[in-house]
């Protein structure tokens, strides 16, 4: 019965920086990141990054290879667009 739009807003950005985390490490190597920013369109020269660090699942390169938009055609449910509190609940009553 809460309005915690703000909580759920931070706990998906943290979801999609833990599934950026996952995906750099599959990736194992910059040079497949790389290869993601150019069928992007992206223009070489990138840095090489670690990519098995929590850190640079927050950076440049891994936000503009894997925007929000493409975890949502992945099927991710976007959690800070949830209605919640009292107006929420009155759609429920009429």
């Amino acid at each position: 019965m809460a309005n915690c739009k703000r909580e759920l807003k931070a706990l998906a950005g943290w979801i999609r920086r833990r599934l950026r985390a996952i995906q750099l490490r599959l990736w194992k190597k910059p040079s497949r990141l790389h290869r993601r920013l150019k069928q992007l369109g992206k223009k070489p020269p990138f840095k090489f990054i670690k990519m098995n660090s929590w850190r640079n699942s927050l950076s440049p390169l891994s936000c503009v290879s894997m925007p929000n938009q493409w975890f949502e055609e992945l099927g991710l449910y976007p959690i800070e667009k949830v209605n919640t509190g009292w107006l929420a609940l009155s759609a429920f009553r009429k």
